[in-house]
């Protein structure tokens, strides 16, 4: 399944997998893209969307705009699902996991693969 895509030039891609909903991000996450990005991430949880990865490998450039997006994200899934961030850039990976801010994402260093449901089962 995939889904439209926003307006917002820094969403490369929305897409399923397994039972998340992938959004790929690219470019700079700023004060300027932040708001859209923003928006699209209510629209898909507020649609019932509760499982979330975000991958952030295409992300160039991520201010406290972008950190303030993904920790709404979390919060709006928390408690019916789960959000989780792809990244292996270093710089992100130094602001998401700063002691002082005390984030605390799940972050993953690639796409988990698609789960066989006979397997999952055993």
């Amino acid at each position: 399944m995939s889904y439209p895509l926003p307006a917002a030039s820094c969403i490369a891609s929305v897409q399923a997998h397994v039972s998340a909903v992938l959004v790929c991000l690219r470019g700079e996450i700023d004060i300027a893209t932040a708001p859209d990005i923003t928006d699209y991430l209510d629209t898909l949880t507020y649609a019932g969307s509760a499982d979330l990865l975000i991958d952030l490998r295409q992300v160039e450039f991520m201010d406290g705009s972008g950190v303030r997006v993904l920790t709404r994200a979390r919060a709006r899934v928390q408690g019916e699902g789960r959000l989780r961030l792809i990244c292996t850039a270093p710089v992100l990976l130094q602001l998401l996991r700063h002691p002082s801010l005390q984030l605390w994402f799940d972050i993953l260093d690639h796409l988990p693969p698609p789960v066989d449901p006979s397997q999952a089962a055993a």
